[in-house]
């Protein structure tokens, strides 16, 4: 009986004294690399936010718009109880002139169903956007957008549906003018729809990546 107590007393020691310190040395390094691999997706989300925000900083400019946004899709949670899952969007990159208020905050978790005059003629009209030159003006049709528009001080605001290579819907670029109206002449919203091309590409590819 001594001679198994003692027995066990050795395994206990050498599992002690040297599993012990492998299997540390093990957790050790999963957690390093587990840091390591977060650390590299706040840089690339650092770094992808920055690219993005400099394109959207040279569209302000380029078009004197006050504030320029892109929108994103994403999962919203699921519909009770037929688990079909919510579709909602909200303001991931958005950059404003000084004075003028961000809206992010106020665009997001957005439900889609909420704008579906807006969604619907992005996806089938033709010049693939929303042109408002004067949300005032009654007989400009504003698809919807008013109300939002309104409650940020918005005077116009043009919108572009962003697509994928394979031409999935993942979001929207808009320019707005909040000290004053402005209508964008037909050169500047086909150049618009090209700079929206651009990133819509990159936005893509930083999907996939993820």
């Amino acid at each position: 009986m001594q001679e198994h107590y003692h027995t066990m007393e050795l395994i206990g020691a050498f599992l002690t004294g040297v599993v012990g310190p492998i299997l540390y040395l093990l957790i050790s390094r999963h957690l390093h690399k587990v840091k390591e691999n977060s650390r590299d997706k706040i840089k690339e989300v650092v770094a992808d936010t920055c690219i993005v925000n400099d394109e959207l900083q040279e569209i302000m400019e380029e078009f004197k718009g006050d504030r320029v946004w892109i929108s994103q899709f994403h999962n919203g949670g699921n519909f009770y109880p037929t688990g079909k899952s919510i579709q909602k969007f909200s303001i991931f990159f958005e950059v404003t002139k000084k004075g003028v208020s961000t809206i992010a905050h106020t665009f997001n978790n957005i439900p889609c169903s909420l704008y579906p005059m807006a969604f619907s003629h992005m996806l089938n009209d033709e010049q693939k956007g929303i042109f408002v030159p004067d949300f005032k003006d009654p007989k400009v049709s504003t698809y919807g957008l008013k109300g939002a528009a309104d409650s940020v001080g918005t005077k116009s605001s043009y919108l572009i549906p962003l697509f994928t290579l394979d031409d999935k819907f993942i979001g929207t670029i808009g320019i707005d003018y909040v000290a004053k109206k402005k209508r964008l002449t037909k050169d500047e919203w086909e150049h618009f729809q090209i700079k929206a091309g651009r990133i819509a590409g990159y936005l893509s590819t930083h999907l996939q990546k993820n």
